[in-house]
């Protein structure tokens, strides 16, 4: 009889976890791109609620697609654990890249000069990329643990 237990490819959660924190931290320039004075007047509520609530959702289904792929069947409860990893790291990285904004300076000092409207609208603009480095991060640690935690088989 064949052990039915399976782990899932290091190399495929990997790439999970470098797909959640790259579409999660560029979903905040895209915001901002399509939504500029709503991301300007209210950055906490997409640092503390909108991306948390969106990583929660990807990190769900790429769990869900690990799971499925090498299992051929889901685990609801271990599937919701897993994905509530990454919103969990998403809330902490924001949380301290907010409140402490020295943080964000060797990000922001990266770029000097945007192409903006106004300077003040340059410095909104690289305060996003400072973000975003730490939104990726998060990402890429929450979405590493949360397929660690889906990726045997039921």
């Amino acid at each position: 009889m064949a052990d039915k237990t399976k782990t899932a490819d290091l190399s495929v959660r990997a790439l999970f976890s470098l797909v959640q924190g790259a579409l999660i931290a560029m979903s905040l320039p895209l915001f901002y791109a399509f939504l500029p004075d709503s991301v300007r007047n209210m950055t906490a509520m997409y640092l503390f609620l909108i991306l948390p609530i969106l990583s929660f959702l990807t990190s769900l289904f790429l769990n869900w697609f690990l799971q499925y792929m090498y299992c051929g069947a889901v685990s609801v409860g271990t599937l919701s654990i897993g994905a509530s990893m990454s919103p969990l790291f998403i809330f902490l990285f924001s949380g301290l890249s907010y409140f402490l904004p020295f943080l964000r300076s060797p990000v922001t000092q990266l770029f000097t000069e945007l192409p903006q409207e106004s300077p003040e609208d340059a410095k909104f603009a690289r305060e996003i990329w400072g973000y975003c480095f730490y939104i990726f991060w998060a990402g890429l640690y929450g979405q590493t643990l949360a397929s660690g935690m889906v990726s045997a088989c039921p």
